[in-house]
């Protein structure tokens, strides 16, 4: 259920609405009209980016972060679900409802559909490893399922709760996504080639990790192997990268919704005093070290507006010299996880990188 509020807790979050509208949105809307060709491409993209950026800065790591997004992925589902089915977004009537799992080896999750569906997706959410999956997840990437039922292909989605920080810093997470993927192949006895990962911004940076990881163990990891490849891997936005010093950090900043001083202190948090490596940052591996990957086929999509543009690029163009089946897509005049942050603010029309993923999906698994 949602975090009932104590008093002071009640002022401080009045206090940093305050900062939000008067700080940010207000000042957005009056400067807006004057922001040329760096800023976003409409008023209202231009409003949206800049209050989500103002909320993400005022919250970032902070111990509030769930009065923006409500409560946990998991939680919001359940809460839903017992006390309103019929308001949930997945609602009973559709045949859609979540089955929650927890495992001895530290698996959180649930599951969107029948797990001895044709395709099984793992999906791992962005925000930092500081911030819970926001609530257009759960209309966003089972309208991707219903499109692919629709079109007689048969998937289950399982979606990954893992440990937030500061609770928990690296490798933890990573150990969370490996165990999630050794859940579906060894528990359930899937084969690899009906086994797709998925994931955005954090959540893809994690799916690069278990790639990685099946070609070059971790000794921060427990062991997995494969004996094939997977099916395919999902990425919407991998945050490849910590530094800020490429171009579009610079050319992106007043177009994107993620901002250096939030990146940074989400950065150190997940990091927590420990030097970085090929598996929080894959755009910093070698180009050999994605040769023989364990996996079929990848979709890359990005924001053409966002600030990682520039290393996701970079890291595309390293992984694809031995992955040839690498689709990038770059949704013109999108910024960072577009498809899931604009209909946060009633934006509602499709994406170029929504409807990229979904003619991909038909195409792939069809």
């Amino acid at each position: 259920m949602p975090h009932k509020l104590s008093f002071w807790e009640t002022v401080d979050a009045f206090l940093g609405w305050i900062s939000v509208a008067g700080a940010g949105i207000i000042y957005a809307a009056i400067a807006g009209p004057f922001r040329g060709r760096s800023g976003a491409d409409t008023y209202h993209h231009h409003i949206i980016q800049a209050a989500t950026k103002k909320v993400l800065y005022r919250q970032c790591g902070g111990k509030y972060k769930w009065l923006i997004w409500t409560s946990s992925l998991q939680d919001s589902v359940h809460y839903s679900y017992s006390t309103s089915p019929e308001c949930s977004p997945l609602p009973e009537k559709n045949g859609i409802q979540p089955h929650f799992v927890s495992t001895d080896r530290g698996v959180k999750g649930f599951w969107i559909g029948n797990p001895s569906a044709k395709y099984i997706i793992i999906n791992f959410h962005g925000g930092g490893f500081a911030m819970d999956a926001t609530e257009p997840y759960l209309y966003f990437w089972p309208n991707i399922q219903k499109a692919l039922a629709d079109s007689g292909i048969e998937t289950a989605w399982f979606y990954s709760t893992y440990t937030l920080t500061p609770n928990k810093a690296y490798p933890f997470q990573f150990v969370e996504a490996v165990e999630t993927l050794r859940y579906v192949l060894e528990d359930l006895g899937r084969s690899p080639k009906e086994v797709i990962i998925a994931g955005d911004s954090a959540g893809a940076s994690l799916c690069l990790a278990i790639l990685s990881h099946l070609k070059h163990r971790s000794v921060d990891v427990p062991e997995l192997t494969v004996e094939e490849p997977l099916k395919g891997a999902i990425l919407l936005s991998p945050w490849v990268s910590y530094s800020h010093e490429w171009p579009s950090m610079k050319l992106n900043k007043h177009k994107d919704i993620d901002s250096a001083v939030v990146t940074e202190r989400w950065s150190k948090l997940y990091l927590d005093g420990q030097p970085s490596d090929y598996y929080i940052e894959a755009v910093n591996a070698p180009e050999e070290w994605w040769n023989g990957i364990q996996v079929e086929q990848t979709l890359v999509l990005a924001g053409a507006d966002e600030v990682l543009l520039d290393p996701i690029r970079t890291w595309v163009s390293k992984f694809k010299k031995s992955n040839q089946d690498t689709t990038l897509i770059l949704g013109e005049n999108e910024c960072h996880v577009a498809p899931l942050i604009w209909p946060m603010f009633g934006d509602n029309h499709e994406t170029e990188q929504g409807r990229a993923l979904k003619h991909w999906l038909l195409e792939r698994l069809g």
